[in-house]
């Protein structure tokens, strides 16, 4: 062995010798590839990688590209699902955000956030993954646009305040009309006002999502009626639901809805149990989703009014 090692290193010089181990397919120059189209969308995914390493003549499993990814600090993650924002409306999120980025959270405090949730008797809940090294924000392939399923189901509408949720209302057959909305409004809306002692006239300001409903003369002349500013509450920016904080509220009780032992067999049965579980929100879990609208006005500003992780 030594006369061996003596021979290397007179004709071969004092070069190390390598290191024992089965040595990686992918050079450092086609990872970093990779991570980089990864990242940017590209590469979708293990499938994705495993086609452009094809192309280079390199044959790897899913699995053993899947090993890789996570050498490389990359994660699989859950598409995010939002709503599609359009360019006009990209720009008006955009402004919107911008006019109201100096609010504190006591400013936001004095708002009501309302909106209106369908709660399934059977629905899917398919899931959809992403890969991220975690270093980048909401990037277009990272998100999954949805239209929420139908079928037997309950619509309800509600608000939450910095007080408590609000009173809701339910629609078990149809959808929210003009007629419909305004008894809401009389109803739910003004009843919540009274109990935590909201002063529509003054401070208390009123969020909607001004969808076409909500938008009708006969609904607006009942704001204007009852001495809300009707300046305010049309002030919102079209598809934007990531902004309104109540829609983490009613992921919170879907999710509370789902852990039920048994699925609801009735729409009756459905919709006792909404109300139920709508009853044991707090002023704190309300608080903690309203004080996050400083963060939420960021984040539209980070994406130029793109959609946000929120």
């Amino acid at each position: 062995l030594s006369t061996l090692s003596r021979y290397k290193r007179k004709f071969l010089g004092d070069s190390t010798s390598p290191k024992g181990g089965k040595q990686s397919k992918i050079s450092t120059q086609t990872r970093n590839y990779i991570a980089r189209n990864l990242q940017n969308g590209s590469l979708n995914g293990p499938k994705g990688v495993q086609s452009y390493l094809l192309t280079l003549g390199i044959e790897m499993s899913l699995r053993g590209i899947r090993r890789v990814l996570k050498s490389e600090g990359f994660k699989a993650r859950r598409k995010v699902k939002t709503n599609f924002v359009n360019v006009t409306n990209k720009r008006k999120r955009f402004a919107w955000a911008k006019k109201y980025q100096h609010y504190t959270v006591d400013d936001w405090r004095k708002w009501g956030f309302s909106d209106e949730t369908r709660i399934n008797m059977w629905g899917s809940d398919g899931k959809s993954y992403y890969w991220t090294d975690g270093t980048t924000d909401l990037l277009p392939h990272q998100i999954e646009s949805h239209v929420q399923g139908d079928g037997g189901s309950v619509l309800f509408w509600s608000l939450i305040t910095a007080e408590g949720p609000g009173y809701g209302s339910t629609i078990t057959e149809g959808n929210v009309n003009a007629e419909v909305y305004i008894d809401i409004l009389q109803t739910s809306l003004l009843d919540t006002l009274e109990y935590y002692g909201l002063d529509r006239k003054k401070s208390f300001r009123f969020q909607q999502d001004n969808a076409t409903p909500l938008t009708f003369v006969p609904t607006k002349q009942w704001f204007q009626r009852q001495g809300f500013s009707l300046k305010s509450i049309l002030d919102w920016p079209p598809q934007s639901p990531d902004l309104n904080p109540i829609e983490h509220v009613w992921n919170q009780r879907k999710r509370r809805l789902k852990a039920y032992p048994a699925r609801a067999t009735t729409i009756a049965e459905l919709e006792a149990r909404i109300h139920q579980e709508w009853h044991k929100f707090t002023k704190e879990n309300c608080l903690k989703y309203t004080d996050s609208m400083p963060n939420r006005i960021k984040a539209v500003i980070r994406s130029k009014g793109g959609p946000t992780r929120y």
